[in-house]
């Protein structure tokens, strides 16, 4: 439900001339171009050149280092915006890039700090905000990414991932009522906002007003079928019908066929619809992905096995797996408010243990 920053790509590039294999034209032309192969080779090239002023070195550093990040070589990009502060200590948009790649990374302490110095070189850098506000939301400090992305949306009020993202924020604080606004917010920004419209979803769910969650989830599902947003709304959707008495195998295996079930939640998707066992599930769950991807998918794994064992009328592995989810799921992920729900429901008890 977190939609990344974008990157800014481009700084403005001079025109010096210097001499170069692909000519000085046709490496400015690459170095700003929208392809990142390209954009690599005509700054490596200007930069290898080394005879332009160092304004225009950092930002071809800066422009090859937007490229790194476009092909997921972070490593890479940090050491370019970094060259590219060293030669323009002064210039936020670089900042902010280099913070970007650190979030991308997973690196949100670092992120933080990088962004830190964007917003001081310019404290009306709307992205930098935002940036910062995801970096403090991937860490569960919802308080402080409510907060920036408040000052995100101050600075530029049709921004739709802001309002989105301060959702998500809203949603992991169990605060449906705020979350709910601010996702509908970013849907009339954004009419085709899938992850806007699966978090409000998710929002009506942990109310609950399953009408309202269906509705949206459905819509999820439409708008974007193979999206990882559709089969995610496609497996709670699921739950929902089985607790109301409907089959919707079919549904889900439409969803499932559109979707790439190696990725999560593809492996509950295989639950339901009888390719992998639980135990199957809640071990992929426990070994892919980076270690706080790991921890919301076992905190999923634990509530979707939960509800998969009330499907086959077995209450107490249903209860045990409901409560590893409740004592073992970040307070704000889906899971957590969901196995309460359930358990309330099912009359056991839902407080975790002291």
């Amino acid at each position: 439900m977190i939609r990344k920053s974008a990157l800014c790509h481009c700084l403005m590039l001079g025109a010096a001339m210097t001499a170069m294999g692909c000519g000085r034209q046709e490496c400015l032309d690459k170095c700003r171009s929208g392809n990142s192969d390209a954009k690599i080779v005509g700054c490596t090239e200007l930069i290898q050149a080394g005879r332009d002023t160092p304004g225009e070195m950092s930002a071809f550093y800066n422009n090859r280092g937007a490229a790194y990040v476009d092909k997921g070589d972070y490593d890479r990009a940090i050491q370019d915006f970094n060259e590219s502060i060293g030669l323009d200590r002064n210039n936020a948009i670089v900042y902010y890039n280099d913070g970007f790649a650190y979030e991308k990374k997973g690196d949100y302490d670092r992120a933080i700090q990088v962004f830190n110095e964007a917003i001081h070189q310019n404290p009306n850098l709307e992205r930098a905000y935002y940036g910062r506000g995801t970096a403090y939301s991937f860490k569960d400090d919802d308080n402080r990414a409510i907060k920036d992305l408040g000052e995100a949306i101050r600075l530029d009020p049709n921004d739709a991932s802001a309002y989105s993202n301060r959702g998500t924020a809203f949603l992991k604080k169990n605060d449906y009522g705020s979350a709910i606004q601010d996702y509908t917010h970013a849907i009339r920004l954004d009419s085709n906002f899938t992850g806007a419209y699966l978090g409000r979803g998710n929002a009506y769910f942990g109310q609950p007003n399953l009408t309202a969650a269906i509705a949206d989830y459905e819509h999820t599902i439409s708008a974007a079928p193979s999206s990882p947003e559709a089969f995610s709304a496609a497996v709670i959707l699921h739950v929902i019908m089985k607790r109301q008495g409907h089959d919707d195998a079919q549904q889900l295996a439409r969803a499932a066929a559109a979707a790439d079930l190696s990725k999560w939640p593809g492996p509950v998707g295989k639950l339901y619809l009888g390719q992998m066992t639980a135990e199957e599930v809640l071990m992929t769950a426990a070994s892919s992905g980076t270690d706080r991807e790991k921890k919301w998918q076992v905190c999923e794994a634990n509530y979707f096995t939960g509800e998969d064992a009330l499907f086959h009328q077995q209450r107490a592995t249903a209860l045990a797996r409901l409560k590893a989810a409740r004592d073992g799921c970040p307070k704000g992920e889906m899971g957590y408010g969901a196995a309460l729900a359930e358990l309330k429901r099912l009359g056991a008890s839902n407080t975790p243990p002291k």
